[in-house]
């Protein structure tokens, strides 16, 4: 699927400026940055979760964000091949 968006020329200058200043497209700028907003996206829903479920357990909340960054070290080691940092 393709999508076409309209940004402001401030906007796409400043992002032909970083594309230029990195040596990559402005495509693979906004990606980047979709990608990224998407990925902390899930980790605000993810941590508001173990947040609600540390509540109900009676874990602290603090404990629960560790568990969730360990799960998500677990996680991402995965999905790039490497074992995860404990």
């Amino acid at each position: 699927m393709s999508a076409q968006i309209e940004l402001d020329e401030t906007r796409r200058r400043a992002l032909e400026k970083v594309a230029r200043r990195r040596k990559v497209s402005v495509k693979r700028i906004v990606e980047r940055a979709i990608d990224e907003f998407i990925e902390r996206d899930d980790d605000e829903e993810l941590l508001e979760s173990s947040a609600r479920t540390a509540r109900r357990s009676g874990l602290k909340e603090e404990d629960a964000v560790k568990i969730v960054r360990e799960w998500r070290a677990g996680r991402d080691s995965l999905r790039k091949g490497t074992a995860p940092h404990r």
